[in-house]
């Protein structure tokens, strides 16, 4: 009898996956542009039967999007920092206007808002600390609603995945 993990879309709409998905999807994650017929080898199904699993994954919505991961260092974008940033009054309006202008900024990698002390925390991508040091003074220090920010230059990067675990640890 095959085993059915269910799982909720970003719609929270539930959707079933079996061994073969999550094996798809796994193999997916490494290396998507893998051909239709090499997947399906490797999960042992015919190549129809596996680019229908693949069609639905994606309809679904648990196949999000594929992209390409860029080396961030190669282009010469060598520093990431962690920016954590409080807002003067984190109301909903202030809030929204803060990320949009956030997701209109390619340096900001990632935009987190988070609970406890502060509202957000920010990754972000300079080619080095006086680059880093110029988006601060200009973006951060003069934008409107924010009250304080803290910066923490990374030194190096221990682990870095877009890969989502499929199974418990």
């Amino acid at each position: 009898m095959k085993r059915r993990e269910r799982f909720q879309n970003e719609n929270q709409e539930d959707w079933a996956a079996d061994r073969l998905d999550l094996r798809i999807l796994a193999i997916l994650q490494r290396d998507s542009l893998i051909s239709n017929q090499s997947l399906a080898d490797a999960v042992g199904l015919s190549p129809p039967a596996c680019l229908k699993r693949v069609r639905r994954l994606r309809e679904a919505g648990v196949i999000d999007r594929t992209a390409a991961l860029l080396s961030a260092e190669a282009l010469g974008y060598r520093l990431l920092t962690v920016a954590r940033v409080k807002l003067d009054r984190p109301t909903e309006s202030a809030m929204a206007a803060f990320e949009a202008r956030m997701r209109e900024l390619p340096r900001v990698a990632q935009c987190l808002t988070v609970a406890g002390d502060i509202d957000y925390v920010l990754l972000i991508r300079s080619r080095d600390v006086a680059d880093y040091q110029e988006f601060a003074r200009r973006i951060l220090a003069t934008a409107p609603g924010i009250r304080s920010f803290t910066s923490e230059i990374v030194l190096a990067v221990n682990k870095s995945t877009t890969e989502i675990p499929l199974d418990a640890d």
